[in-house]
């Protein structure tokens, strides 16, 4: 009777377990990951626009901590100019479907990059 008690809990509990397909639970970070390397999280209705959203919010990124630091260095043009090959460079870490379009995470690196970043 013991034995039979004990199957039944242990099929039950088996049955509890999700069989769903299961996201990756993994999300990336978004900021600084390391001294060479930062990422920000984009939506739009197409991955091409997202990219360009992205990079656009890197130099917003770049422009607030140039003159939170005091940095003569703030014209966003010549920040677009000064980051545009790595902006080129950047990848697309993860992208996901979501209703209205799809969510990225694009992410730039170079070696030294938190330093460009501060440029005083």
């Amino acid at each position: 009777m013991n034995k039979l008690l004990y199957v039944l809990m242990l099929a039950f509990l088996v049955s509890c377990l999700s069989t769903g397909a299961r996201e990756d639970s993994k999300t990336p970070q978004t900021g600084w990951i390391d001294e060479d390397a930062y990422t920000v999280t984009a939506t739009a209705d197409s991955e091409q626009k997202a990219i360009e959203e992205a990079k656009y919010q890197i130099l917003k990124d770049i422009v607030a901590v140039r003159i939170k630091n005091n940095s003569g260095y703030t014209d966003i043009v010549k920040i677009q100019g000064e980051f545009d090959p790595l902006f080129k460079e950047g990848k697309v870490i993860s992208k996901t479907d979501i209703p209205n379009g799809i969510r990225i995470y694009f992410q730039i690196r170079d070696k030294g990059l938190r330093n460009k970043f501060q440029r005083r």
